[in-house]
């Protein structure tokens, strides 16, 4: 084969549908290698756009759930298999078995997605899609944040950032050649701070690289904050609003969010701390779920353990509960998915694409509600991908934005400010 673009993108399609030979994957190696990381990641989301319906089905396929069904059918399974287990041969307990054990799969994966007080659902995407995530993490050397060290005093740290950033009582901030922005300890005679914590923001398209002074690293996405105690305690602790990776030491670490707490030792996990929910899917490790209002909490120690924190509907009484639930086989790297340069989606709710997207991009929902319900979107986003793309992909999705100040709404009643997409371009009617 020639050194062409047109042979290369031909490999990297029949590489997502599954039909390179081993010579053809040696040659796609080989050429892969003449291409910037950007450039490749750009012909392989121009590739995947171009293949549509084409890729293999997942093991969900084109499953739109329903999740009272789900529940409903999940309880019933249950129930069905304490009764056969008596009567019916053993060929039979395990397709019941099995059969229920998909059923709370998709569950576990639907749940950690929930949007605000409704929950929202994302489907997992195919395997093959999942080789091309995996190409890399944002780098953390493009890591960037706001600090606030005083009542009003803002610090931009930007990617080009190396060494100390400011000295805070007896806490060092600085930023290493990598990236990492490091708070470390210093003994000393310091003036006292005025201040409780030292607060670190994340802008949208921002993630910042964080490590704490007993050696965790948290990686925080877009429109996060964490408040970090700038008086020593006896265990590492930080608050969290928004979402992040945390990788910990082998010290006990206390994650604080509106609903909850998490502790953690030697773990790494994906937390998103929201003011309704508190939800963590765990890759490695132990960790505790704890719920302040319930005063009780749930342990998950399996890769893969999903721990959810969530206002409850009101009871007969009128009064809120809280609920605080555990599940099992959450997929990790799709929970991480943010973490990725390209970031896959596969038949996965429009509304839950919109949240994933408004949180890095920056833009604001009007009304959650008036989002569809009965949209899918299969779509590659880079993450430098701007604005433009992602209302290309909605619009693909058979549905039309309307701005209004500056917000988006899907609510039919502000059709006069509507914004059609059509490629990159804007049309205003």
């Amino acid at each position: 084969m020639g050194h062409t673009d047109i042979n290369i993108k031909e490999l990297i399609k029949k590489q997502l549908l599954e039909q390179l030979t081993v010579e053809e994957e040696k040659l796609l190696e080989g050429e892969k290698m003449r291409y910037s990381e950007d450039e490749y990641e750009l012909m392989v989301i121009e590739v995947l756009r171009g293949l549509g319906g084409e890729l293999p089905k997942g093991i969900l396929q084109d499953w739109q759930p329903d999740v009272d069904a789900i529940i409903e059918k999940a309880k019933a399974l249950k129930a069905e298999k304490e009764k056969v287990v008596k009567v019916q041969k053993e060929e039979k307990i395990y397709w019941a078995v099995a059969v229920s054990a998909l059923l709370f799969f998709g569950l576990a994966t639907l749940l950690y997605f929930a949007l605000r007080q409704e929950v929202t659902y994302v489907l997992p995407a195919g395997n093959n899609s999942l080789h091309f995530a995996n190409d890399g993490d944002i780098p953390s050397e493009e890591s960037s944040c706001m600090l606030l060290v005083g009542k009003s005093t803002w610090i931009k740290v930007y990617s080009d950032h190396v060494g100390r950033i400011k000295q805070v009582g007896d806490l060092l901030i600085s930023r290493t050649k990598e990236g990492v922005l490091k708070i470390e300890r210093r003994a000393g005679n310091y003036e006292a701070p005025t201040i409780a914590n030292l607060e670190i923001h994340t802008e949208a398209r921002q993630q910042c690289v964080l490590e704490t002074e007993d050696g965790t690293r948290i990686r925080m996405n877009a429109q996060t904050w964490v408040h970090y105690p700038i008086q020593k305690r006896d265990t590492s602790y930080i608050d969290l609003i928004g979402e992040a990776y945390v990788v910990t030491s082998e010290k006990t670490f206390i994650i604080g969010t509106v609903k909850g707490k998490v502790t953690a030792t030697a773990s790494d996990f994906v937390i998103k701390a929201v003011k309704e929910s508190t939800k963590i899917v765990l890759n490695n490790g132990k960790l505790d779920l704890y719920a302040y209002s319930l005063k009780k909490s749930k342990t998950m120690y399996c890769p893969g353990d999903l721990g959810v924190l969530m206002a409850g509907r009101s009871d007969k009484s009128s009064v809120p509960k809280d609920t605080l639930f555990q599940m099992e086989n959450m997929d990790f790297e799709i929970a991480k998915m943010w973490t990725r340069k390209v970031r896959i989606y596969k038949n996965i709710p429009l509304r839950a694409f919109v949240e994933e997207m408004s949180r890095w991009e920056g833009f604001t929902i009007k009304r959650w509600d008036c989002v569809p319900r009965n949209k899918l979107v299969t779509a590659s986003v880079h993450y430098r991908s701007d604005k433009q793309e992602v209302y290309s992909t909605i619009r693909d999705a058979g549905v039309l934005l309307y701005e209004e100040r500056g917000m988006l709404s899907f609510c039919p009643e502000d059709k006069k400010n509507k914004i059609a997409m059509t490629g990159r371009r804007k049309y205003h009617e």
